[in-house]
């Protein structure tokens, strides 16, 4: 999915920026929790900030993340008085704050700015619903598959023996990703490594069969796009 602040002309841009106040997030810093007033929506300058949801007892799951010149805060600012959700720091980043009072007076102002956040978040819901979806309508296996599948659309590349990831998968992420234990996640990766599914050297993995994840998922029937993470 193409970033909100990439989707702005020139103008649009530096307005938002120039309303906007900038601070330096070290790695693992919250920015804000689930629950807490909704009071601002935040650009990412760089770094990458992940939104996740508590799902009980040392257990989350992954709502979506994001990178740089991305957008993130949308679910509380447009749609209530709280956050619904908790978002954390997982490289350091930059991050420019817009209060709610102030994010909404440009939008009033610019009707191609509200378009575009419009779209922005109807494809943002699209992807979150269909990962939801995928992490809990196909069980445990097809789950962990979409995560596979995620990276390798965001940090794969085809070579002769298959799809290769480009970034370190663990399987700590994993369970976070998706609310499952990492028991079931190493026994689930242990079993493709064994049907030659798929083979690693440490943390990274190459997929030499991505066809059986998306025959676990349906993705012939899928028409999301913005299948990444």
């Amino acid at each position: 999915m193409e970033p909100l602040l990439n989707r702005l002309d020139k103008t649009t841009y530096e307005k938002l920026m120039m309303n906007s106040f900038r601070k330096e997030y070290m790695k693992n810093t919250i920015v804000f929790s689930e629950g807490t007033p909704a009071e601002a929506l935040y650009f990412i300058k760089s770094g990458t900030v992940r939104i996740y949801k508590g799902m009980g007892a040392d257990k989350e799951i992954t709502i979506f993340t994001r990178k740089e010149n991305d957008c993130f805060g949308e679910i509380g600012i447009f749609s209530g008085t709280k956050y619904s959700n908790t978002a954390i720091v997982t490289q350091d980043a930059i991050l420019y704050r817009i209060t709610k009072a102030k994010a909404e007076e440009l939008i009033k102002q610019d009707g191609s700015l509200g378009l575009h956040f419009t779209r922005w978040v109807a494809e943002s819901l699209e992807a979150s619903k269909a990962k939801i979806r995928d992490y809990i309508a196909f069980g445990s296996e097809a789950a962990i598959a979409s995560v596979f599948i995620r990276y390798s659309n965001m940090y794969g590349i085809v070579t002769k023996k298959g799809i290769r990831i480009t970034e370190p998968i663990r399987v700590r992420d994993i369970s976070k990703h998706i609310g499952i234990s990492r028991e079931t996640v190493s026994r689930v990766v242990n079993k493709w490594k064994e049907q030659g599914i798929i083979i690693n050297d440490n943390k990274f993995y190459l997929i030499k069969d991505i066809q059986y994840f998306r025959k676990l998922l349906l993705c012939e029937n899928c028409g999301v796009e913005n299948c990444v993470l």
